[in-house]
């Protein structure tokens, strides 16, 4: 018997006309235990007949496939990010595919978390932008199983799967460069890490690998060059960044030039010097490693490196259906180009700053 319009299909409405007992269409729609081929077969069709409300999974069972992907990112609040997942939904919606998205804000244990549940919610494949390099165990049991990956911008050590970014290391060389052509022989670089400058230098472990690489460039073009260079971590959000800039800009040996590592933090860097009495560039210069689009209007407008954020979350979308159905580039490093955007607030230092 089909129920009235005026309710929705139930369990037992299920159960009843595929001919088997509730704990039996249970199993087969939520997905677990052992039930015969046939007679899940029978309770998807009910349910689908039905339209009840777990068919989407029903279909799954019978199919093998639900249709969907999920995207665990680490702060969606990071223009960067919430760009990306427009490019995964745009590209996942072409195939066929809904987007489940899970905000992880820097965490491993709900990176962790947020993977188990979209594997028990059956997800055809997964895109991530891991918050750790090296607590990556959920990683490669996401490979071990089989289950389509693909790490977005950030790159974990030693997990074998697909990789969608920018060459981070080459374009802050060449940031590096362009302040080194100027005449700048006293840089700074910002960004979100706990590590002492200590342990910066010493190259310890970073947990991103986007900052590590970052860092890894500035202290290998400084170097070569022969400059002095300096890293102020501690800046995990906006207001820390002013407090990080307060502290430095109070010195009298501070550097002639800036280099802030993403775009949240870009703003409120450049509200500091503002609010220090510091002309840009005349008495700092200034450069962002991700762009943003204040940053072409401001006074001066801001030397950046534009990412093609939009585009590598749609890549790596097109990607990630490419595996599910058995094809896909044969490579798994995917690095898609940056473009460097020479502005106004990058200038040769005064003659009178510290060298």
């Amino acid at each position: 018997m089909v129920p009235s319009s005026r309710r929705a299909a139930t369990l037992l409405d299920v159960a009843r006309l595929a001919g088997v007992s509730r704990s039996t269409a249970a199993r087969v729609l939520g997905g677990y235990g052992s039930v015969n081929a046939e007679l899940a077969a029978m309770v998807a069709a009910a349910a689908e007949t039905l339209g009840y409300r777990g068919n989407a999974l029903a279909r799954s069972v019978s199919s093998g496939r639900s249709n969907t992907i999920g995207v665990v990112v680490s702060d969606i609040e990071n223009p960067y990010f919430a760009q990306a997942v427009q490019g995964i939904t745009a590209a996942a919606k072409r195939g066929g595919y809904d987007v489940i998205l899970a905000n992880t804000g820097e965490a491993v244990a709900a990176e962790r978390d947020a993977v188990d549940v979209f594997l028990d919610k059956r997800v055809d494949g997964l895109i991530i932008a891991a918050s750790s390099r090296v607590d990556t165990s959920h990683l490669l049991d996401v490979v071990k199983m089989g289950r389509p990956l693909v790490l977005l911008d950030r790159r974990p050590d030693n997990v074998p799967a697909d990789w969608v970014g920018t060459d981070n290391y080459a374009d802050t060389c060449a940031v590096m460069r362009h302040l080194i052509e100027e005449g700048h022989k006293s840089v700074a670089f910002i960004a979100g890490t706990t590590k002492s400058p200590e342990q910066l230098e010493a190259g310890d472990p970073l947990p991103i690998s986007t900052i590590a690489d970052k860092v890894r460039a500035i202290r290998d073009t400084a170097r070569d060059a022969g400059i002095r260079y300096e890293f102020l971590p501690g800046a995990m959000n906006p207001e820390a960044a002013r407090d990080v800039l307060r502290r430095m800009l109070g010195r009298p040996d501070r550097p002639t030039a800036l280099i802030v590592s993403y775009n949240r933090l870009a703003l409120p860097s450049f509200q500091a010097l503002r609010e220090a009495g510091l002309r840009i560039p005349e008495d700092m210069s200034f450069v962002s490693l991700d762009d943003a689009e204040w940053m072409t209007v401001s006074a001066p407008a801001v030397t950046a490196v534009a990412l093609p954020a939009y585009r590598i979350g749609e890549r790596a979308a097109e990607i990630l259906l490419a595996r599910t159905n058995g094809e896909g580039p044969a490579g798994t490093s995917h690095v898609l180009e940056s473009t460097f955007m020479r502005r106004d607030s990058v200038a040769a230092p005064a003659l009178s700053a510290t060298a």
